[in-house]
């Protein structure tokens, strides 16, 4: 009897927990319905956004010929948020980081709040790339104490 209540209830956690995750996940999304396109460059990293942060390389950054593309590798895009711009879209790539953490590069839209970012350890060469589509960039490392403090309004 005590191990089918442990049991249910070890049940009832995970459910709750995978429905918390998802839902966080949409939060993050952004999907724009834009072609396959041409591939040009792609990265392994890590994605930040208001209510997630993961780490490895669990999403691939996609620089295309008409825009960037981030989304979790095959095994996790059914619980990782696809995020995607077009170059002419976005109004600055910056890099941003917080303490023990590699460093982002951090999409902002134009005329949207927040954005989304990339933990990568290769933000210089993604910088580089956007550059090259005549995104603006700042590459000042800007310290932050959590993904929320992006999303302000003082910004």
């Amino acid at each position: 009897m005590l191990i089918g209540i442990l049991l249910a209830l070890l049940v009832v956690v995970v459910v709750v927990g995978v429905a918390t995750w998802l839902r966080r996940a949409r939060a993050c999304q952004r999907i724009i319905d834009a072609p396959d396109g041409e591939l040009e460059q792609s990265w392994y990293g890590g994605v930040l956004c208001r209510n997630m942060i993961t780490s490895g390389t669990l999403v691939r950054l996609d620089a295309l010929d008409w825009g960037v593309r981030m989304r979790g590798v095959p095994l996790t895009r059914w619980y990782l948020p696809q995020w995607e711009a077009r170059y002419d879209e976005l109004a600055i790539a910056e890099l941003v980081v917080m303490q023990h953490s590699r460093i982002a590069v951090w999409f902002r839209v134009q005329r949207e709040p927040g954005g989304m970012g990339f933990l990568s350890n290769w933000s210089q060469q993604i910088l580089d790339r956007l550059r090259q589509h005549d995104v603006p960039v700042n590459r000042s490392v800007q310290q932050i104490r959590r993904p929320a403090d992006m999303y302000s309004n003082e910004r």
